[in-house]
């Protein structure tokens, strides 16, 4: 149990508060969902794979969790979502991931994991969606995906950049950081979306050949 005591009657209020966060967060989350998956057919991707970032996945092969941090069990607080894989001309391939932020204040230097005290404020944070994207060779054994470092590196940035790794220059990778709050409805999500492939297929940048289907 925590070391924080409060009345029964504190405790009442505190909980009403956290049925109202996780009807709100079902509501969010299912906002994620539908704003994912229109950005996966807009772009003409067929992957649809999660992966929970920041903190641990649960698992019980162990058969225990209880020494988990609490974050562990907060499951898209950072979430991954994997859209997949393309073509780019006959000796390049493209991975790319959608990436949800749901408070960069988790990302600021200085902070501490454990203490949630020590984490910037709401105000003074945000929540974001980070494209991630990634060509190879056809002949490179890997993406070097790393999605933890490149989030850590990337989140807060508001322009498109596209860099290659130093101990991978064959690769080429590109990051676009957005405000969620930028994606009001389908066309504001379809010109975030334009910006992000007109970025990536420019030559000098990823030279891919992304298209957003109609």
């Amino acid at each position: 149990m925590g070391t924080n005591q409060l009345t029964e009657e504190q405790l009442k209020v505190a909980f009403c508060e956290v049925r109202k966060a996780h009807r709100l967060i079902y509501e969010y989350q299912r906002r994620m969902r539908d704003l994912s998956t229109f950005i996966r057919n807009k772009l003409g991707f067929n992957a649809y794979e999660g992966y929970k970032r920041f903190s641990n996945a649960l698992s019980n092969r162990d058969g225990n969790n209880a020494d988990k941090s609490s974050w562990d069990w907060i499951y898209t607080y950072v979430f991954e979502y994997w859209l997949g894989y393309q073509k780019v001309g006959e000796d390049r391939i493209l991975g790319l991931s959608v990436i949800q932020v749901s408070d960069t204040g988790c990302y600021k230097e200085g902070k501490k994991n454990s203490d949630i005290s020590t984490f910037p404020k709401v105000e003074d944070s945000d929540s974001r969606l980070m494209f991630y994207l990634c060509v190879r060779p056809n002949e490179a054994p890997d993406m070097n995906w790393n999605a933890e470092e490149i989030i850590a590196q990337q989140i807060l940035k508001d322009k498109p950049e596209c860099f290659r790794p130093k101990n991978r220059p064959e690769l080429v990778k590109v990051t676009y950081s957005v405000p969620l709050s930028k994606f009001v409805d389908e066309e504001a999500t379809t010109e975030i979306l334009r910006e992000f492939v007109n970025f990536c297929n420019k030559e000098e940048n990823a030279g891919t050949n992304l298209e957003i289907q109609e």
